[in-house]
C-alpha cells in the first residue's frame, strides 16, 4: 500500500500489509522516487496486480514504472466526465456510487466476493458517550466552509456540551483562537494525534460538526452520528458520508441556487473571507 505517510495508522491493523508511506513535502513526492521506493521495498517480489486508487498523472506513471513487476494493472473508475456534465448542466443531476463503492468495483475484477453491502464502520460504539461535540469548520477549499460566525448559535443554544474544534495549519489554529477559544467550553485538538487517535476521540462524542472535507469521512467510520455541512459540493458526486446520509445539511441560498456548482469545492469566484 503506497499513501501519504500521515495515513500510516490507518493501514496498521493488519502484520501483512506492507505500508510505504510518501512524505509529500520533500523530493519522496517525485514520481520516479516513488516507484524507487516501492521497488526497494518489494525487492525481487512480483505483485499479482497493481491496483490504482487514484486516477492521476502521478499515480499513472508510478503504475507504468512498476509495469514490470506485474502483469495486470487496474484503475478505478472516477467518472469524470460524468461529474462535468453534471456541473455544466448537461445531464441531471443524478446519485452516483460512492468513492468507497467504486474502490471495491476495482478490487472485484479480481476480487469478485467482495460486496459493498457488507462494509462496516470501524469502531463501535463504546459504553457510553461523553457530553462533548466534535466540530471540524474547515475545508481544502473555502468555498466548502461554512462562516465560522454562525457556530456561536449552536455553542450557546447546547452550553451544557464541550466542544472539540478540528484545526490543523497556522490559519487554521489562529480562526479557532477567534471564533471558538473565547468560549470556555471550546478547546483544540491535540495536532499531534494521528488519524486512528482522531477516530477514537470522535467515537467517544455525541455529535460531530463537519463540512465535506476529509474529516467528515474519517468521523463517519466511528459510532458517532455525523452531521455534514454542503455548499457549493454535492453528495450525490460521489462524496456522500459512508453511513451518515440521514444528517446531511445542503446549504441554500443565492450562490448555490444550482448545486453543485463544483465537484471538488474550486469555485470560479474568488474565496472570500472565511467570517
Amino acid at each position: 500500500m503506497v499513501s501519504n505517510i500521515n495515513n500510516k495508522s490507518v493501514f496498521d491493523f493488519d502484520e501483512r500489509l506492507n505500508f510505504i508511506g510518501i512524505d509529500f513535502n520533500s523530493k519522496e513526492k517525485n514520481i520516479f522516487q516513488i516507484a524507487k521506493k516501492v521497488k526497494e521495498v518489494s525487492g525481487n517480489i512480483n505483485f499479482n496486480g497493481i491496483y490504482d486508487l487514484h486516477d492521476v498523472i502521478r499515480s499513472k506513471i508510478v503504475c507504468f514504472l512498476l509495469s514490470s513487476k506485474s502483469d495486470v494493472t487496474r484503475t478505478f473508475e472516477k467518472q469524470r466526465s460524468l461529474k462535468n456534465k453534471i456541473i455544466t448542466k448537461k445531464i441531471s443531476l443524478q446519485k452516483l456510487k460512492t468513492s468507497s463503492e467504486r474502490y471495491l468495483d476495482c478490487l472485484k475484477k479480481d476480487f469478485y466476493k467482495l460486496d459493498f453491502s457488507k462494509i462496516s464502520k470501524s469502531l463501535e460504539a463504546g459504553a457510553t458517550k461523553k457530553n462533548i461535540i466534535g466540530i471540524a469548520p474547515f475545508s481544502a477549499h473555502q468555498s466548502k466552509i461554512w462562516p465560522l460566525s454562525n457556530y456561536q448559535k449552536i455553542i450557546n443554544h447546547f452550553n451544557d456540551f464541550h466542544y472539540v474544534i478540528f484545526a490543523f495549519g497556522s490559519q487554521e489554529l489562529e480562526y479557532s483562537k477567534t471564533y471558538f477559544l473565547k468560549n470556555s467550553n471550546c478547546s483544540i485538538i491535540d495536532r499531534n494525534l494521528n488519524l486512528n487517535q482522531q477516530m477514537e476521540l470522535i467515537n467517544d462524542f455525541k455529535v460531530f460538526i463537519s463540512m465535506d472535507s476529509a474529516n467528515m469521512h474519517l468521523a463517519s467510520l466511528t459510532s458517532t452520528k455525523v452531521v455534514s455541512i454542503w455548499g457549493p459540493t454535492h453528495p450525490f458526486l460521489g462524496f456522500s458520508p459512508l453511513f451518515n446520509e440521514d444528517f446531511i445539511v445542503q446549504l441554500s441560498n443565492e450562490e448555490y441556487t444550482e448545486r453543485p456548482i463544483s465537484v471538488y469545492g474550486k469555485t470560479k469566484k474568488s474565496d472570500e473571507s472565511q467570517s
